[in-house]
């Protein structure tokens, strides 16, 4: 499991990281909506799910956010809704694979 914070693109800045995704990722300093870039060089899609916490306004679970990740490059977006308040707002990543530095993601903020 890893922490990470969204990274600061720039014009004239250096090359994002790309982290190698892993069981119970989490995003940190989800203010905004925060672009996610996944890089799924796997042989097949893999499947990205955030389990928002509460309830909506009409007193019903927030339901789960799924993304299908396609092979190659897939740009999502991460939102404060999706943040947990018992967990320091971390927002939390499962992924239905993780196989090792060919699925590997960055968030940019």
């Amino acid at each position: 499991m890893a922490t990470r914070a969204p990274q600061v693109a720039t014009v004239a800045g250096g090359v994002l990281t790309m982290y190698n995704a892993a069981a119970a990722d989490k995003v940190s300093g989800v203010t905004k909506p925060t672009r996610m870039i996944v890089n799924n060089a796997t042989a097949a899609p893999v499947t990205l799910t955030v389990d928002p916490v509460g309830n909506n306004e009409y007193g019903v679970a927030n339901p789960p956010k799924v993304w299908t990740i396609p092979v190659g490059f897939y740009f999502l977006d991460l939102l404060p809704t999706f943040r947990d308040p018992a967990d320091t707002n971390l927002v939390s990543l499962a992924w239905s694979a993780t196989p090792g530095s060919t699925l590997t993601w960055a968030a940019v903020g």
